[in-house]
């Protein structure tokens, strides 16, 4: 299950946890396996992400229902559905939740991509032209026109929920040296970035960089000035941190012009939109170092590290009300995991 948990009626009060000590080397740059978002219709999203993007659905469960989502969580009387979706790469998912308590707030009608929060998930598609013709047939318009030279445009949607979604003509992981063996290359589709907006880059390094160690990425520029126009925000200046996490760029964004707004007051992850992503391990002894060392660092999570025979996860909390979820997931838990095709 999982993601990251975020504030809540007393931001960041949460409860230590402990793991048991391993001994070796912990692992470096662990991979981002998940994305995941507060539907309020999950299966109109679901299916949007199916028939516009070409998602693919890989199942899903009521058993993160309460005492155990409330306790991994962080929220009061959880009662949730929870369905997965998965693109062409191995080990990741979009996590969609349907909470039918704690009831979901509607996202602000004042959102922007500027404030605190997870904003902009990136995606590869074949065909981009193809692509953004059925879009607009399908009644979904561009935010703007694209932008870019030829072979590398970028244009955004939002999808039922209102995110964001950055469609890419140039896939950052292909071509020559960089190209990446991926186990569906028949699905249209691929998450490639996931964007955050953050008060304080110094901060947001710490644990992402020094605590996570995700390592910087220095072959790919993913946003220039002139990108901000997409989501609506030209000539906003911001600064940036662009980070490898396995396969999946992450992206720190601190804006200066127009300062990010605070998370709402009151806010819960069960809230409407993105509310946590996910790293992931595909044995528990790189699960535990990277919890002991991110424990040592002075962060929470809302509950002991959970674990059954052949996954466990734990939802940490960092100081600026966001919430990261680590997860492991033996790879003979995939298809009950949500990591493989529901229908084969």
């Amino acid at each position: 299950m999982l993601g990251v948990a975020a504030c809540f009626k007393r931001p960041c009060e949460v409860r230590p946890a402990i793991t048991r000590p391993v001994a070796g080397p912990a692992i470096e740059s662990p991979p981002l396996c998940q994305f995941a978002f507060s539907a309020v219709n999950l299966d109109r999203t679901r299916g949007w992400y199916r028939d516009m993007l070409g998602f693919v659905p890989s199942g899903g469960t009521n058993d993160f229902g309460n005492p155990i989502g409330s306790w991994i969580q962080g929220l009061p009387n959880v009662d949730e559905t929870t369905k997965w979706m998965i693109d062409q790469q191995d080990f990741f998912q979009l996590e969609m939740f349907e909470f039918k308590s704690p009831v979901p707030k509607p996202r602000p009608k004042d959102w922007a991509p500027n404030d605190s929060g997870y904003t902009i998930i990136g995606v590869h598609v074949a065909n981009f032209d193809q692509r953004l013709r059925s879009l607009r047939s399908a009644g979904v318009p561009p935010l703007t026109e694209p932008i870019g030279a030829p072979g590398a445009r970028r244009v955004c949607i939002k999808d039922p929920e209102g995110n964001i979604v950055e469609l890419m003509e140039e896939d950052p992981r292909q071509g020559g040296s960089k190209t990446r063996a991926r186990p569906r290359p028949a699905v249209s589709v691929v998450a490639r970035s996931i964007t955050v907006s953050v008060p304080d880059m110094d901060r947001s390094r710490r644990l992402f960089v020094d605590t996570l160690r995700l390592t910087e990425c220095t072959d790919f520029v993913l946003h220039r000035p002139e990108h901000e126009e997409l989501w609506n925000l030209k000539g906003a200046t911001a600064k940036t941190l662009l980070l490898w996490a396995g396969d999946i760029l992450v992206e720190l964004r601190q804006y200066i012009n127009p300062v990010a707004k605070p998370w709402p007051k009151g806010y819960r992850i069960s809230d409407q939109g993105m509310l946590n992503i996910a790293f992931g391990f595909r044995n528990r002894d790189d699960y535990d170092r990277t919890c002991g060392r991110v424990f040592a660092s002075g962060y929470h999570s809302n509950s002991p590290p959970f674990h059954l025979f052949d996954w466990g996860t734990v939802y940490m909390n960092d100081d600026q009300c966001f919430s990261v979820e680590l997860l492991w997931v033996d790879p003979s838990a995939n298809r009950k995991m949500g990591f493989e095709p529901e229908n084969v």
